[in-house]
């Protein structure tokens, strides 16, 4: 039998990233010593771990995982809860990263590690002081699982964001992002719709041409329902979430006070039929895991999600925030967005480098995101 080969590190999930999505230095650097590099540097640079004393990153990062939850229900138990709550939500971490190591199909691997990644951040947040729901928003005859984060200080006219993950972000990975609204006082909801998260996994709803739309919708409705917020609602798309918020905001424009686009594109094929790391078509095969459908039918999918016609439909304020380079997704999308949609106050945020999403600078982009949007929406709120 030939030996399994040993998976490494995935390309987009690079140490700004990991990082700053919530992991742990200490784990960043048990996972990294043990399957990249010897970032330990007592007395040395970084060097590399030979190829034939590398560990597989999938199963060392669900061996971390599982030690951090058994330490968080062993500190649980003995009521030290402060500790629990970071020990859960360390294992997330890990699990979270795990889960994107697994790329080729839907595994019962796959599915192992993920059921881990919503128990461990609901542990981790029902523990904190922080007021963090999880909730299920209707939509058809299921739900869609969702973070519902409401501030200290929220009134019946606060705004809301409406978070929307991207292609393998997902609720928990984009989670630190909508954050920062939190942490300006503004309410937010992050949901798995169609072809994300629990969803996909759990709920078979798949992603097709435009049920995403009503997927938006649904949790504008969820929250305009709710009396305890207002309804004035900003959309925040990540990576392909940028798209699907993008193509929600065209058909929902009356709905929203504002639209960020981050990483983001107007076209689905500028993403699926990307060339990245010499590979055509580099994300085609993951969507086909999102549509269920054959490959050719999910290549025409991927060309008719196109909203680009549709853009001048958009009059709110919107942000779009783009690498200078970004080789996953590229940038004519972003710019087309930004040039075609009729908004009055618009903004191009331009950041030097090439990671996808400027996940390279996650802390500088995500604070300029809410401190760009925050006062936008507090204005639509009190108009």
């Amino acid at each position: 039998m030939a030996e399994q080969v040993k998976r490494g590190r995935p390309g987009a999930q690079n140490p700004g990233r990991m990082i700053s999505g919530g992991m742990n230095v200490e784990d960043f650097i048990e996972l990294t010593n043990r399957t990249e590099c010897d970032c330990t540097c007592v007395g040395k640079s970084f060097t590399p771990v030979p190829e034939e004393e590398r560990e597989d990153f999938v199963d060392v990062a669900e061996e971390i995982g599982l030690r951090r939850l058994a330490q968080a229900e062993e500190a649980e138990a003995a009521g030290n809860t402060v500790t629990a709550a970071n020990f859960y939500g360390r294992a997330e971490a890990m699990f979270r990263v795990a889960d994107y190591g697994i790329h080729d199909a839907i595994t019962d691997e796959k599915i192992r590690i993920y059921s881990q990644i919503p128990k461990c951040f609901a542990k981790n947040w029902t523990l904190r002081p922080e007021h963090v729901e999880c909730v299920e928003i209707p939509f058809g005859d299921t739900t869609m699982d969702a973070y519902y984060g409401i501030p200290e200080g929220t009134t019946p006219s606060s705004p809301v964001l409406v978070f929307i993950p991207g292609a393998t972000g997902f609720k928990e990975e984009n989670f630190s992002t909508a954050w920062y609204f939190y942490e300006r006082g503004i309410p937010f909801i992050i949901f798995d719709g169609p072809g994300q998260g629990t969803s996909l996994y759990f709920k078979k709803m798949w992603l097709t041409e435009t049920n995403y739309i009503d997927a938006v919708r649904a949790v504008i409705q969820y929250v305009k329902a709710d009396t305890r917020v207002g309804d004035k609602i900003a959309l925040y798309g990540m990576s392909y979430g940028g798209f699907l918020a993008a193509q929600a905001a065209c058909a929902l424009n009356d709905d929203i006070c504002g639209l960020i686009v981050r990483g983001g594109t107007d076209k689905t094929d500028t993403l699926t039929k990307h060339p990245w790391m010499g590979i055509p078509n580099f994300y085609l095969g993951g969507f086909q895991l999102k549509f269920n459908q054959p490959i050719e039918v999910c290549s025409e999918m991927s060309t008719r999600m196109d909203c680009t016609d549709d853009l001048h439909k958009i009059t709110c304020p919107t942000l779009v925030i783009h690498s200078h380079e970004d080789p996953i997704i590229g940038v004519e999308g972003a710019h087309r967005i930004y040039d075609l949609v009729s908004s009055t106050e618009k903004y191009y945020a331009d950041y030097p480098g090439n990671a996808h999403c400027v996940n390279d600078q996650m802390d500088s982009a995500g604070c300029f995101g809410a401190d760009w949007m925050v006062p936008r929406m507090l204005e639509a709120a009190q108009a």
